[in-house]
């Protein structure tokens, strides 16, 4: 019985946690749940979405774009670095696929899809390198 009168006794002091002697904590129930519409959580999710569009999504298409320009302007006798860095010369396009002249003196050729051209070299003149 000694316990059950202390128990009771230290239940109305108040706990250095809550503040009160009753366990249930200050503010109820209405502060601890979150409304369903949370214009700052929006407004965070909103400008992540524009920055993920500004960094990644557009300069991704703008890549594409030129790398779709550079395959569509291929022509015979373009000098080109494949993306697996095999330099040649190209000598016959047939329609996605390109033959190139990798060494001119073994005339050895390789053929390759249009996609795996990385870049065109341009050959420099002596008057533009002056």
């Amino acid at each position: 019985m000694a316990d059950s009168n202390n128990t009771t006794a230290t239940q109305g002091t108040p706990s250095p946690a809550t503040g009160t002697g009753t366990g249930t904590g200050t503010g109820g129930a209405g502060q601890g749940a979150g409304s369903p519409f949370d214009p700052g959580m929006l407004l965070m999710f909103g400008s992540m979405a524009i920055l993920f569009w500004l960094f990644i999504v557009r300069p991704e298409k703008k890549r594409q774009k030129e790398k779709e320009a550079l395959t569509s302007s291929l022509k015979k006798s373009d000098k080109v670095v494949t993306i697996f860095g095999m330099y040649g010369t190209i000598v016959d396009i047939d329609g996605e696929d390109i033959t190139l002249m990798v060494d001119q003196k073994k005339e050895v050729k390789m053929r390759v899809r249009r996609s795996a051209i990385d870049q065109v070299l341009v050959e420099e003149t002596k008057e533009s390198r002056k």
